[in-house]
Order: structure tokens, then sequence, then C-alpha cells
């Protein structure tokens, strides 16, 4: 993958969130088709997805991040919890992202 290619606009840019040690992994979704309804209307476009590995008392952070980088308004940010998954894998979160 060329690094001109797919390289993200300033405000996507999500080294903050790692450099601050609050995720432990970024993954960036290119060209993800979405459709959704805004003003009253149905509008179709093209996004950028971001999925964000962190710990729960860490989200608070990634959103004013987040927030504070993205041009929209509103910009899509949602929590999911985690129920269960690999031990060794949320083991590693756990390390990679200190609980302060």
């Amino acid at each position: 993958m060329s690094k001109q290619r797919r390289k993200l606009p300033a405000f996507f840019s999500l080294r903050g969130v790692m450099e601050h040690r609050l995720a432990a992994s970024v993954n960036i979704l290119y060209r993800t088709s979405t459709m959704y309804y805004w003003k009253s209307e149905i509008q179709d476009a093209t996004e950028i997805l971001m999925l964000v590995k962190t710990r729960s008392s860490k989200i608070q952070q990634v959103v004013n991040y987040v927030r504070s980088v993205h041009p929209y308004g509103t910009p899509e940010i949602l929590s999911f919890p985690v129920e269960d998954g690999s031990l060794d894998y949320m083991k590693w979160i756990d390390e990679a992202v200190p609980d302060d």
C-alpha cells in the first residue's frame, strides 16, 4: 500500500490518539459507502471509517480529540462494549494503553 496513495487528510489524523497513548490500535478503512438522513433527506456519501481500540476509561478522551480535529459539527463517534474476545488481545490493549 503506497503511502502517497493512502495519505489521510490532516483532519482525519489519529496519530495524536496514538501519541497520547489513548488507543492500542487504529484501523483505517478507506472509501466506505454510507447512506444517512441529514436535514430530512437521504444522503449518499463516501467516508473514511476508523476503528479505535482502547480502554473504556479512555473513550471520552478519544471523543474529545476527534471532535477537536474533525471538520464536521456532528462527527460519527460511537462506542461499543466488548463482551467477550481473545483474552490475549484484550491483555495487549490493557498493556498498550495505560490506565491513569
